[in-house]
């Protein structure tokens, strides 16, 4: 890796850009409303800023599920704040600040907020990428960014 592919984040700074996409549904950084939850992809292959995996960030409002739905990448997910569960093949994980969870590939899974307490706040990881371009601008549309 190069010295201009090195990407850092604060852990803080995540988790407030996130937050203040879900909150105002409205584009902040990288966060994007995408079907009710908030996502931000903060590096993948498609915008030049990873090679081989994908970081990025989700905001899931209270009492909100994700669809079923399963990719060939492997991911790992840390709750950075908020509660719920991931059912992967039809078994409850309970998640919560600290939680950290490997998913396997190809494996159904979705994810729930809790609905009783603030968003569910995670950082991601996967690899191999591809699965994040259908939450990414059109190709032109990342040209003029």
């Amino acid at each position: 890796m190069t010295a201009e592919k090195v990407q850092q984040w604060q852990l803080d700074d995540l988790k407030t850009e996130i937050l203040k996409t879900l909150q105002t549904g409205a584009s902040s950084g990288d966060g994007n409303l995408i079907d009710g939850r908030a996502l931000a992809v903060k590096a993948t292959p498609l915008k030049a800023t990873s090679s081989e995996i994908v970081v990025g960030t989700a905001a899931l409002p209270p009492g909100f599920s994700t669809k079923p739905h399963s990719h060939a990448a492997e991911e790992i997910a840390l709750v950075l704040s908020g509660h719920g569960f991931v059912e992967i093949s039809g078994v409850r994980y309970p998640m919560g600040r600290g939680t950290l969870l490997l998913t396997p590939p190809n494996a159904p899974h979705v994810t729930h907020s809790d609905p009783d307490g603030p968003p569910l706040v995670i950082l991601w990881f996967y690899a191999p990428p591809g699965s994040e371009q259908r939450w990414l601008p059109t190709a032109s549309a990342q040209a003029a960014l």
